[in-house]
């Protein structure tokens, strides 16, 4: 049964294939044609979330569908398609009989089969290929039949575990608008799990972090990136932030010892952090060409908007606007640290909002 409202998940644990809690007490919400990306290291907890949101797995907490408890309805009343790549299509058949096989499955008759392939044919433009082997296809039609298969149903929550891991970014971004735009149409809520950061940034709506089994930050990538409250969520914005070794300080003001120079950072929530090892996040804009430490040009890289550098660190890598011989060595200044992580826990231990105030 198809359900109006918000798709609410609070305090939500769940066991993979039986072996203890590897999800622990995951809070999101999600409303009607909205997606979210959930971004994760591979074991981090993606998996178990949707298959346990799928009843496949064992869990326990509270979910509710426009108010309504979720885990007390049946199966077949919660209308879920949960999918994943090329190895749930059938290549001996065609693009047409793979989509509509879940239909078939629950007995859905001929006018409706119909009708339901023409719609999904059109959401994910599959239109030519109904006819066509899913054996031959390449990568990018083989994703958009995955996705046609998912919306030839209309469902309450579309689970999509890394269904296009073999596109490129382009492509990539192509069937994500496909998707959005025919989640909006149809009203449905779709979580998509990916390990893959750059898979993230064409989600309009919002990105769920995973890390060792909880979600450790949920919002849009630029809440997540003006203010990351976990280490983890640093690797969403990989050629944009790196996290290096530091020492914080306080003074009368809070800064960090980096690459053995001492930079302004956020104010810290405690001053047990004084003088002990911390984790330092900097942040690509805030690394500039010549200064007095040394650093050795790694790779030259390019993002679309322009060039810019790896450069190797005491401790690790940051990236840098600018030019530079690759192999080369110059000095560079970093002009702060724009996030503080507690090495032990990951989590932010910094307050952006009160950068450099007094304690």
């Amino acid at each position: 049964m198809l359900e109006k409202g918000e798709f609410v998940v609070k305090n939500f644990s769940a066991s993979y294939f039986g072996y203890g809690d590897k999800v622990k007490d995951v809070c999101f919400s999600l409303r009607e044609g909205e997606v979210m990306c959930l971004l994760g290291e591979e074991g981090s907890g993606k998996t178990t979330l949707l298959r346990a949101l799928a009843g496949l797995e064992d869990c326990r907490g509270e979910v509710t569908l426009g108010g309504k408890n979720w885990l007390d309805m049946p199966l077949k009343d919660r209308e879920v398609c949960y999918t994943f790549g090329r190895d749930s299509l059938d290549g001996k058949k065609s693009a047409a009989e793979n989509i509509v096989k879940p239909l078939i499955l629950r007995g859905a008759g001929r006018e409706e089969i119909k009708e339901a392939l023409k719609r999904a044919a059109r959401l994910a433009d599959v239109g030519d290929i109904l006819a066509e082997k899913v054996k031959g296809l390449p990568p990018y039609y083989i994703a958009k039949v995955i996705l046609a298969r998912a919306f030839v149903r209309k469902t309450n929550l579309l689970l999509l575990d890394e269904p296009l891991s073999k596109l490129t970014f382009t492509q990539r971004e192509r069937v994500f608008n496909r998707m959005c735009r025919g989640v909006r149409e149809l009203g449905s809520r779709v979580v998509y799990a990916t390990e893959r950061p750059y898979e993230a940034v064409c989600f309009p709506d919002k990105v769920g972090i995973m890390y060792s089994g909880a979600l450790v930050q949920c919002g849009s990538m630029s809440e997540i990136y003006q203010n990351p409250t976990h280490r983890a969520a640093v690797d969403a914005f990989r050629q944009d932030i790196t996290c290096l070794p530091a020492r914080a300080a306080f003074d009368g003001k809070w800064s960090a010892e980096v690459c053995g120079v001492r930079v302004p950072c956020p104010r810290l929530i405690n001053r047990i952090y004084d003088k002990k090892d911390v984790i330092a996040a900097i942040r690509r804009e805030d690394v500039r060409l010549g200064g007095q430490i040394k650093a050795k040009v790694s790779g030259i890289l390019d993002d679309g908007k322009g060039r810019f550098l790896r450069l190797s660190v005491p401790g690790g890598a940051v990236f840098c606007n600018g030019e530079a011989s690759a192999g080369g060595e110059v000095g560079i200044t970093i002009g702060q640290a724009a996030f503080i992580f507690d090495p032990a826990s990951g989590y932010s231990v910094g307050s952006v909002s009160c950068r450099n105030n007094t304690v």
